[in-house]
Formats: structure tokens, sequence, C-alpha cells
């Protein structure tokens, strides 16, 4: 169980569509149904806070909890994430809430943090991410020890954000110019890459400042694609360093079977990377689909064969809440089929 936080007398107020900014009170957490872990609605002075929205459909969602269990783990004691299902589909609150259950489950320590699900009138959806103009996923806010907004963005950059609001140096200005900047250059590399311009696009990423964590990580997966097909040693040496920084995961899995033509140790190891971030749950769909596009159909069909047993064990073990695995076998029997029919 991880830690809880207890609710302050006074708690900020919703703000309107587009109001809420870096700098202001953090909103409440009132009315979340808490799925795994007790966290509370308010924010513990001195204790800084993630707060992740993200939900069951959206891949990258699901591609991003692994990294945010990585850095609960680190910054456990000091920081406290919490991930927030909004967006759901679902009509049926009952069959929303067993299957979101189920999926919690499924994830394990994959999602190892305080998970929650939005209220039925989307209470959090809206005075969150659409009070702050954000209308995509995943999007993250992080909650400094005062209470207040220190940060709104993508959760794959929280390692550059992290340390400076916890040492009370944060720019939020500052850090966004900054990444605005990157994106620039990740624009001009991917024109270059997309264009089969390979020396053109590792100039572009050798020529970025790697001056923090957020670039130098930028900078080694951008150098890792032409490397691939321009100097396997030297990618070799890339990936090794990116995998003693922790930084091969099911996302680098997904941009090497984007890549045609390598050779095959490399889709080995993008699936050996979704095994590692994997565990008998929904990412084994994930896990399907890479040794599918891989050209490991038999391993493939394996993974969907094991994953139906598994809900269906889960099944009995639980009949109350069976209905929630329902939609994943019919997701797994719809795979199954496209699969078996591929040439």
């Amino acid at each position: 169980m991880l830690a809880s936080m207890a609710a302050p007398p006074v708690q900020a107020a919703p703000k309107p569509a587009s109001q809420l900014r870096t700098g202001d009170p953090a909103p409440a957490l009132g009315g979340v149904r808490w799925i795994k872990g007790a966290p509370g609605e308010g924010f513990k002075p001195g204790q800084a806070y993630v707060v992740e929205f993200w939900a069951t459909w959206c891949h990258p969602c699901r591609l991003m909890m692994p990294h945010l269990s990585k850095l609960a783990r680190e910054f456990k004691g000091k920081v406290t994430f919490l991930g927030i299902s909004i967006m759901e589909p679902d009509k049926d609150a009952k069959g929303l809430a067993e299957r979101l259950d189920g999926f919690v489950a499924g994830m394990g320590d994959q999602m190892d943090y305080n998970v929650g699900q939005d209220t039925a009138d989307k209470l959090i959806e809206r005075t969150w991410p659409r009070a702050a103009g954000r209308s995509s996923i995943p999007c993250t806010f992080v909650v400094d020890g005062k209470g207040r907004i220190a940060w709104i963005g993508h959760p794959a950059y929280l390692e550059g954000v992290l340390p400076a609001v916890l040492r009370g140096a944060f720019d939020a200005k500052a850090f966004d110019a900054k990444l605005e900047a990157l994106k620039k250059v990740q624009g001009e590399f991917n024109a270059r890459f997309k264009a089969a311009d390979y020396a053109g696009a590792l100039a572009v990423a050798d020529g970025l400042a790697a001056d923090d964590r957020v670039a130098a990580s930028a900078q080694r997966h951008m150098r890792l694609l032409p490397l691939l097909h321009l100097d396997p040693a030297r990618a070799e040496k890339v990936y090794r360093e990116m995998e003693r920084l922790g930084e091969t995961d099911a996302h680098l899995a997904d941009t090497l079977v984007a890549q045609k033509g390598l050779p095959d140790v490399w889709y080995a190891r993008a699936v050996e990377l979704v095994k590692a971030s994997s565990r008998q749950g929904s990412e084994s769909l994930h896990l399907a689909e890479v040794q599918f596009k891989t050209g490991r159909k038999a391993d493939a069909l394996e993974t969907l064969r094991a994953y139906a047993v598994h809900l269906k064990e889960s099944q009995a073990k639980d009949p109350a809440k069976a209905k929630a695995y329902e939609p994943y076998l019919q997701v797994v029997e719809a795979k199954r089929t496209e699969y078996q029919q591929a040439k």
C-alpha cells in the first residue's frame, strides 16, 4: 500500500475551462474511486505529487506505465504518483468499474503507484486537464510541496522536472522553452530520417546540446535510429548505453519494429523488451502484436492463447467480476483470427 495523504482543510475551487495554469493551487481529487492505493483527496504539505491522466484504450498511456512505475520507485517518499483513468467510453458504470479493476490487476507492478477512476460526471477530467486546455492523453500534472501546480505536460519528460521541483528551483517557463527547442530539433531529425537521409539525421542528433537528462536521453534515441542503417557497431554501443541507463523499454520496441530491413537480432530485442515490461495481463496483446509484426506468428498465437487462459482463470476465481474480462477475451479472439488469416 502506498503512503496516504491527508486532505487540507481548504481545497482549491475548480477553474473554468482553459484557466488552470502553473502556479495555481491544485484542484481537489474529491470523488475519485481508488482502485489501487488510498491517497485521499488532498495534498500533504512538503510532499510533491505526479497526477497522471490515462485511459485503457490509450496505447501511449500504457507504454508510459512502466516508466511511471520506475519513477515512482526512484522518488519513493518524496513524490507520490497518482494515475487517474478518464475518457473511458463505457456507458455502464458497474461494467466500467469492473473492467478497470481487471485492467489494473492485470498490469500488476507495471502500475506500481496509486490508481483511480474519475467520477461518473467526469469532475476530475473537467477540473484538471480540461480546465488546463488539455484534450489529449497521457497528460501529467506535477504538484509541488506547497500544493501548487508546478508543471503540465507529457510524462516522458518527468525526469527533467521532478529533481528541480524537489529542490524548489523549477522554472516551468524555462523548461518548456527548452522542450520547444528540443521538439524543433526532433522535427528536423524526423524529416531527414523519413526521407532516408540517415547521415543528415545523425548530424542533427549529434548537434543537439545534450546538457540535461531529457536532452541527453533524446539524443541517444535519435542517434540509435540512423546508426541502425549506417553503422551497426556504433548502434550496438548506443543501445548498450541506453540499456545501462534504463532507457530500453516497450516504447523503444515499437520504434525498432517500425524499422524495415534490420537484422533479426534487433526484432528479437524488440520482443524481449516487451516481454520484460509485460506480465500476464493486458500488455500481452502488445507482446503478441510485436511478435506478429516481426515474423513470429506462432509465438504471437501462443501468447494470445496463454492470455485467454489467464483471463478465463481470472473469471473462475472471481465470478462476481467475470464480465470485466469479457471485452479482453473478445479482443484476443479478434486478434487470433486476424493473425491466423494473415498470409
